[in-house]
């Protein structure tokens, strides 16, 4: 492995659980994570094309990001060689456009195990990175619990 672990975080929980497994892997291959996080921008939120850019700006949306990116960080230990990127776009293109120019080893992320309607309409940015992407993708459970047979 030459290039970094790419570590795509939404910030919830479900991220910190790939975190561990990003963080195993990078001790193994002594590689850098690169912790990223897109922010849409206003108009890519569905119903935010009308809310007056007052309300929402890009700078203002930039700097709420970047100190939850900080929290995030701070809660989870994230060491000085994890670096935090902020990129704006769609999640799953710039997560692949990204990894492409790191040259990424790997991409670890967590599912949210969305199912029927809900990643019909959610869609699932996970499943998008694993086929596009052109390195390896872990696609880690949103939880650690025991799969059960139907």
């Amino acid at each position: 492995m030459t290039g970094p672990i790419i570590l795509p975080t939404d910030f919830s929980e479900h991220s910190a659980v790939a975190l561990s497994w990003a963080h195993k892997i990078s001790v193994l291959f002594d590689a850098p994570i690169h912790c990223v996080y897109v922010m849409r921008e206003a108009g890519m939120y569905p119903g935010t094309e009308f809310v007056p850019a007052a309300f929402i700006s890009a700078d203002d949306m930039a700097q709420q990001v970047n100190e939850e990116m900080a929290r995030f960080s701070a809660k989870h230990e994230l060491g000085s060689d994890t670096k935090a990127v902020v990129l704006i776009g769609t999640p799953f293109v710039e997560i692949v456009r990204y990894a492409r120019a790191q040259d990424a080893a790997m991409i670890v992320m967590s599912t949210h195990g969305y199912g029927g309607l809900k990643h019909v309409l959610l869609g699932s940015t996970t499943e998008a990175v694993v086929r596009k992407a052109s390195c390896p993708v872990l696609s880690v459970p949103a939880s650690e619990d025991e799969f059960e047979m139907p």
